[in-house]
């Protein structure tokens, strides 16, 4: 498909190259004829995870983008039964361009991707949304010479009033407790998984064991303790055993940083 013209409302775009893909399609770095700006192209395969995807980009639309820290959508069309939403061109996500590194990353780096990411999630707050896919690939730089960060993909993003405990969200290295145990959700998760985030940047490793929710939530417990009673009898996981089973502080320190990131190192 590259090469190809794909045609909006506001113009017609030429596909240049395919920058990367998941699990709802693709996306590309695409030009504009008649002007020298270049963005970048979700190509959704599924017409209802595009729809989605552009409705919580409606509601975010009157946020100020550079200001929140927030990817900037231009437009949104259908074209050969696909949903294409047009967005401003980012440079490299924090897992790309950090997985280059071999140094640990300065914590005065930490702070400044800290302070902007919490201004971003307190702008969605606001307009009551919950953006639920926090991690390292949806966040990424404006540009790599200077230190400022934007959150993307608001594929999974939805109304704060509407999350429920069925919700499907956050991929196993960021997801918070309440999601793993099936307790009521609100827009902490997205605090949650920003934790994870900077714990990742400092660390250089993830901070809890992911292969499976027991043993995630059994980390947490032991590094944390044991959640209030009357939060576990709103739980409704099996991974509820990981509090009746006992273990030693000092093992569960251990193992807690033991999942390489990057996988190459410890640190970059």
């Amino acid at each position: 498909m590259e090469g190809h013209y794909l045609v909006g409302n506001q113009g017609i775009y030429k596909v240049q190259k395919f920058l990367g893909e998941g699990s709802f399609g693709k996306v590309a770095k695409c030009t504009k004829l008649g002007s020298p700006e270049c963005y970048a192209i979700k190509i959704v395969k599924s017409s209802w995870a595009g729809e989605k995807e552009f409705k919580m980009m409606k509601l975010i639309k009157d946020l100020d983008p550079d200001e929140n820290h927030l990817i900037k959508m231009y437009e949104w069309f259908q074209f050969h039964n696909m949903t294409c939403i047009v967005y401003e061109l980012l440079d490299k996500s924090l897992h790309d361009s950090l997985m280059n590194e071999t140094q640990l990353v300065h914590l005065c780096f930490i702070r400044v991707i800290a302070q902007q990411l919490l201004k971003a999630l307190k702008a969605l707050k606001r307009i009551g949304v919950a953006h639920c896919d926090i991690k390292l690939d949806n966040i990424m730089f404006a540009e790599l010479d200077s230190v400022n960060v934007k959150l993307i993909d608001f594929g999974l993003a939805v109304e704060t009033k509407k999350l429920s405990t069925e919700t499907e969200i956050q991929v196993p290295p960021f997801r918070a407790p309440e999601v793993i145990l099936g307790i009521p959700l609100d827009e902490s998760v997205d605090m949650w998984a920003l934790g994870v985030v900077l714990a990742c940047l400092y660390f250089g490793n993830y901070p809890f064991p992911s292969e499976t929710e027991y043993e995630t939530i059994r980390a947490m417990v032991q590094i944390f303790g044991l959640p209030e009673a009357e939060v576990l009898h709103k739980a409704k996981n099996k991974a509820l055993q990981a509090f009746a089973a006992p273990g030693d502080f000092q093992s569960a320190r251990s193992g807690v940083l033991s999942q390489s990131y990057p996988p190459k190192s410890a640190a970059f």
